[in-house]
C-alpha cells in the first residue's frame, strides 16, 4: 500500500474503486475493517472478506460510468467527502446518479471504518424502479 496519511489511504481506495481493482481498493482497508452502507436498509460488512465480496457485488449489480470524490476533509483520522456517482444498473438498464457522502477512519495505514450516506428516499425510489424493470426470474445469485 504505502499510503502515509489518511488523505492519501483514502485517495488511493478511490482510484481503485474508480477503475475496478478491488485488490487494490483492499489493500487500503484493515484486516477488521467495517464498511456501513447507509441505505434504506443499513448494510455493514465487517472484515477483509465480508467488505471484498460486498465491493464484488456492487460491480456485478452496477457498471460505473461516473466516480468523482471532491471537497474532501481531513481532522485526524478521519476523512470527510463527498462523492458524484453514475452507475447503470446492469440488469435493468436504468441509471442511478447523484451525490453521496463518505466518512472514512483511517488507523495506521488502513481505512478501518467507512460510513456510506445516500439519500434515503431518492434511493428507495430507484430501488422500485428497477425492481419493477427487471426480467421475469431476475434473481442475484
Amino acid at each position: 500500500m504505502g499510503y502515509s496519511s489518511p488523505p492519501e489511504v483514502v485517495a488511493g481506495f478511490n482510484r481503485a474503486w474508480a477503475v475496478g481493482d478491488i485488490d487494490a481498493a483492499m489493500a487500503c482497508v484493515a484486516d477488521d475493517g467495517v464498511f456501513r452502507l447507509r441505505l434504506p436498509n443499513d448494510m455493514t460488512a465487517q472484515g477483509r472478506a465480508a467488505i471484498a465480496a460486498a465491493l464484488q457485488g456492487a460491480r456485478e449489480d452496477f457498471e460505473p460510468i461516473l466516480y468523482r470524490p471532491f471537497s474532501l476533509v481531513t481532522a485526524g483520522d478521519i476523512v470527510r467527502f463527498q462523492v458524484e456517482f453514475m452507475y447503470r444498473h446492469r440488469a435493468c438498464g436504468e441509471v442511478l446518479s447523484g451525490r453521496l457522502r463518505m466518512v472514512m477512519r483511517v488507523e495506521d495505514g488502513a481505512i478501518v471504518r467507512a460510513d456510506e450516506f445516500h439519500d434515503r428516499a431518492k434511493l428507495q425510489a430507484f430501488l422500485r424502479l428497477a425492481g419493477d424493470l427487471l426480467p421475469p426470474g431476475y434473481r442475484r445469485q
